[in-house]
């Protein structure tokens, strides 16, 4: 889970991290959390890399945390979630603040027990906490199995390793979404491994031969230049 925190407070941005930490989080998809004193330090990362929650405090020096908001509305193909945690509790703030986008609205100082409720709320309305009852997903002729960790296509068993299968489940769960290179790598690389190879790219090879990844099945896995990828749902050829 990659979480970029704002807050020109340092005592507060680790007060928030250590609040996270205290969420449990899928053994695949570890917290990776991030911390930015600066508005516009957090902006540049947000043209390059992929984050799946912000937590945003209205009242930073450079780039408030509303501008952060609405920029990323406006110009992110799929936006993150966003929680505003700022001091800044009157109606109106509030009411600007969800109509330009944010998903909750959390006042300071927070209580600790509050703040993971809603983050935990939010990542479920947004996907990205899974049901513990859902093991089975079904895409077109694909059907992932999380229990056993398998695809399978008409029956018939397709061979993948377990990283293989959670990355290909990452980019099926994030359909339409570019996907920055840098944060599929912190989810199932290590470091070790990032720097000793090019293992992101070989594993993206092996998944479109393996799930025929391909227009005609209705699938298009896209290498986004200087980013990273994007896997999308075509019309297959078969259906014209």
């Amino acid at each position: 889970m990659r979480v970029a925190i704002l807050d020109d407070e340092p005592a507060e941005l680790q007060r928030v991290e250590q609040t996270l930490r205290q969420i449990p989080s899928p053994v695949e998809q570890p917290w990776s959390l991030h911390c930015f004193e600066r508005g516009e330090d957090l902006l540049r990362q947000l043209r390059r890399e992929t984050f799946d929650l912000l937590i945003l405090d209205w009242q930073v020096p450079d780039i408030t945390g509303l501008a952060l908001l609405r920029w990323a509305r406006e110009h992110l193909e799929s936006p993150p979630a966003v929680i505003m945690l700022t001091s800044r509790d009157a109606e109106s703030d509030i009411v600007t603040a969800l109509n330009c986008g944010a998903d909750d609205y959390v006042s300071k100082p927070f209580r600790p027990n509050e703040l993971k409720a809603r983050v935990t709320a939010v990542l479920r309305r947004h996907g990205l906490q899974k049901s513990t009852t859902q093991e089975v997903q079904s895409f077109n002729d694909l059907i992932f199995d999380d229990a056993e960790l398998t695809v399978t296509r008409a029956g018939k068993p397709i061979n993948l390793t377990e990283r293989e299968y959670r990355l290909a489940s990452c980019l099926f769960a994030n359909l339409a979404r570019p996907l920055s290179r840098e944060y599929l790598y912190e989810r199932f690389w290590t470091h070790e491994e990032m720097v000793s190879s090019r293992p992101l790219d070989t594993h993206i090879y092996r998944l479109r031969n393996k799930l025929g990844l391909t227009a005609d099945r209705g699938w298009q896995l896209l290498t986004i230049y200087g980013y990273g990828y994007r896997l999308e749902s075509v019309a297959s050829t078969t259906d014209s």
